[in-house]
Formats: structure tokens, sequence, C-alpha cells
């Protein structure tokens, strides 16, 4: 059995994702000295607040339109909202276009972050899921770099023209892979279906997984709408299970705090603790960190489906706890007027143990596990409000952290928060995580059943 086809049609949806993860990682570009204008701290705080609300949006339209359009449709259909906004930049830069373009491309990157996971899920075998998924998540990060070389280097029309470029080449891309078999099930297109599987998997020797795929979507009258899905899946005792775990790696996701180390690098580093790189510009910062992210996230792929999705999660957790007890601690000397400059190299240590930490477990096995333990009659909607849930708390959590770190300027205080909320969620990890390692679909919701037996 050949995957290679499987493998360029993930990696067609990964550019997705990576082109939408540009909007988000564009406010490193607000720094530049090319820049047309100056732009004040405030600006920039409502320009990731702009996108994270644009996000939340993008997630809960999800629920309406993955599921009717189809996952495929849905991703191509962010093309075009993406070309205008990159062109709006790239010829009127103004702070209220940034806002708006923001806000718009956080409605593309929910939307194609939902049905984008959501397709790769569907589409991959049990023994590889956990890596394809994942590099799926990598993308949103890789953006991180690419978006920083390009601001490196380039101006920020470079940088709009590169940004719309690379969607188009993604949608012309895409228009030629097929649906997920799950979603033709669904709409009773079996012929459909098995065409894809059997184009997907490089061989027409898919009997077997054929008929796993059709118990896994059989189809039923009373989850054919949202509502209904719904209230079907809260009729049953492994769904009541699913939809409490999912909510619950949600939250822990977003109180892992990575939304506030990436989105105030620049303030972290350098405006609050003068820690700074032997002079190195701001920009080079966010390279040292997107570097490092992507370096330990590739180990997270490695592991994903051999260490098992909850050792990942339960090593990143007690990482993040760790780094954010002691970043609790620097900020504490440092507020009491105690000199700090012998600890300086190791706080930036800190930080980076805190990026692998992050990119380990948390950053992207929680994404991968939502769209694991819903049924496929429900995973579209569900997934939809989990995520919409998730960037709704990193939402807040932005505006919680600017309330008390820049009203009050007490570090220490948001430190603690978050290494004590990622303490206490261990025991959860270990005995109500779900283990999806190597597991079909069918098999995943069997397990929940079983386990709600137990």
């Amino acid at each position: 059995m050949s995957y290679a086809k499987l493998y360029l049609v993930t990696s067609v949806v990964c550019l997705a994702e990576l082109n939408a993860s540009l909007f988000s990682k564009w406010t490193p570009m607000l720094f530049v000295d090319d820049f047309p204008f100056q732009i004040t701290g405030d600006e920039v705080f409502w320009t990731v607040s702009s996108l994270k609300l644009g996000t939340v949006f993008g997630c809960f339209l999800s629920i309406f339109i993955v599921d009717f359009l189809g996952r495929k449709t849905s991703i191509l259909f962010t093309i075009v909202p993406t070309c205008p906004s990159w062109l709006l930049i790239a010829w009127n830069p103004s702070i209220l276009n940034i806002y708006v373009v923001h806000f718009i491309g956080g409605i593309v990157s929910g939307i194609i972050f939902t049905s984008g996971l959501t397709f790769v899920t569907e589409i991959s075998p049990a023994h590889i899921r956990g890596a394809l998924c994942s590099c799926f998540v990598l993308m949103d990060y890789c953006g991180d770099l690419l978006g920083c070389v390009i601001g490196s280097f380039g101006t920020v029309h470079t940088y709009s023209y590169v940004a719309m470029s690379l969607a188009m080449m993604q949608f012309v891309l895409f228009v030629c892979c097929p649906e997920t078999p799950y979603y033709l099930l669904r709409q009773k297109r079996l012929v459909a279906a098995m065409d894809s599987l059997i184009f997907l998997r490089g061989t027409g020797d898919v009997a077997e997984e054929m008929d796993s795929i059709m118990k896994a979507a059989e189809f039923d009258p009373r989850s054919s709408g949202i509502l209904s899905s719904l209230l079907h899946l809260i009729s049953e005792s492994e769904g009541k299970a699913a939809i409490l775990i999912g909510l619950a790696v949600m939250l822990l996701q977003a109180l892992s705090g990575p939304i506030i180390l990436i989105g105030y690098a620049r303030t972290v580093f350098e405006k609050n603790y003068g820690v700074q790189l032997h002079g190195i510009p701001e920009i080079t910062n966010y390279l040292v960190l997107a570097t490092v992210y992507l370096i330990s996230y590739l180990m997270c792929i490695g592991l994903v489906d051999r260490l098992g999705r909850r050792p990942l999660m339960i090593i990143s957790t007690l990482g993040i706890s760790s780094c954010n007890f002691f970043l609790a601690i620097y900020s504490y000397v440092e507020e009491n007027a105690i000199d700090t400059t012998n600890l300086q190299s190791l706080f930036f240590v800190t930080v980076l143990l805190y990026t692998i930490n992050v990119s380990l477990g948390l950053a992207s096995v929680p994404f991968v596990v939502t769209n694991e333990i819903f049924p496929t009659y429900a995973r579209a909607t569900c997934v939809s409000l989990c995520f919409c849930i998730n960037f709704t708390w990193s939402f807040i959590m932005l505006h919680v952290w600017r309330w008390i770190v820049f009203q009050y300027n007490i570090h220490s205080f948001a430190f603690w928060i978050i290494s004590g909320l990622n303490a206490f969620s261990v025991p959860f990890l270990v005995f109500y995580f779900p283990e999806t390692k190597r597991k079909s679909l069918l098999q995943i919701r069997q397990y929940l059943i079983e386990g709600m037996k137990k």
C-alpha cells in the first residue's frame, strides 16, 4: 500500500493552514523599520485581539458550513476573503485596515483550522493519524518562521503578495483533491467514497477499511442536523464523556499560555525585563522562538503515534507548570527591585524550555484528540464548538494578561496562575484523558463506550 497520494493531499491541506497562519504571524511586521507608520502598544494589543476574535467567529461559522458544504469546499471557500484582505494591506496599509484584515484573517484561520484538521483526521489511517494531524497543526507554527523570514528581508508589500500567491497556489492544487470518505458516506455517496479511499491509499484493496469507515459513519436520521446531532450525542453516555473531555482539554490548551508567549514575546523579552540577545533586533527574537518551536515540534510528530497522546500531554503540562513557576519567581524578584542581571540568561533559557514543552504536547495533541473522540455525525459540529471555546478562552487570556500585567505590572501573579492551573490538570490527564494511539475512529468510539461501562 502506497501512501504517496495521501501525503500529497495532506501537504496541500497543510499549505492552507500555513497560508492562514501568515495572518496571525503578521504582527512582527508591525515593528520593521520600513512599516509606513508607527503603531502603539495598545494598537498592537487590539491587532492581536481582533485576530483572535475573528478566529472565534470563524470556528462558530464552521458549525454551519463544514457539514453543509463539506470539508473540502469549506477550505476552498476561504480564498474569497483571503486575496482581497492581502490586497487591502498592500495597497492601503492603515491601522483601521490592519484591524479589519486581522479580523477577516481570524475568520479564515478558524474555518481552515476546523475544516482542515477534520479533513486530515478523516483521510488518515490509524497508525499515522496522530503524526499527520500534528503536521497540520505544525503549519501554524511554520507560519511563525516564514512570517519572520519574510518580515526580516522583505517589505509589507512583499509579505502581502507572497501570502496571496501561496493562497492562490493552494486553491488550484486543492481543487484536484478528493473529499473525505467519511463525509461522502454521510452524503450517501458510496461510490465516490470508495473512489476517494482508493485514491488516498493507492490501492484497490480497501474493503476492510471501508467497512470500518461505513460503521463509523453510519447514518442516523436522529442526527441529521446541527441541533439533532448534539442532542443525539448528549443522549449517549459516551457522547457526554466525549463532550466533557473535549471541553476540558480545550480549556487546558488555552490555559497553557502559548498565545501570551507568542503575542507578547517582544514585551516579555525587552520591555519588561530588558532581556536582549547581545543587541539583536526584536524580530530576531521571534525567529529564535519560532525555530525552537519548529525543532521541538518535530519531536512531537515523531512521538505522538509511538509514545502516545497521554504521555506527551502529561510531560508537556508538567514542563509548562515548572517553567511558569520559575518565571513567577523571577518576576516576583524583579517586581521587588532586586537585581536580576545575573539571572537574565537563565530567564531566556526558561522561555525556550517553555516553548519546547508547549510544542511537545499542548500545542497540537488536544486538537488531534478532539477530532478523534467525536462520532462522524457530530464531529464537525462538536469540534467547531470546542475550538470556538478554545479561542474564546485565548481571547480572554489576552485581556486578562493585559489587565494584570500592563495595568498593575504584576507579571508574577499571571505566571503563578498558569503554573497552578497546569499542575492541577495533571490528575485529569492521568485518569480521564483517552489514549487514542493507533486506534481507528470506530475503535476510539468503542473504547469510549467501554470506558463508560467500567
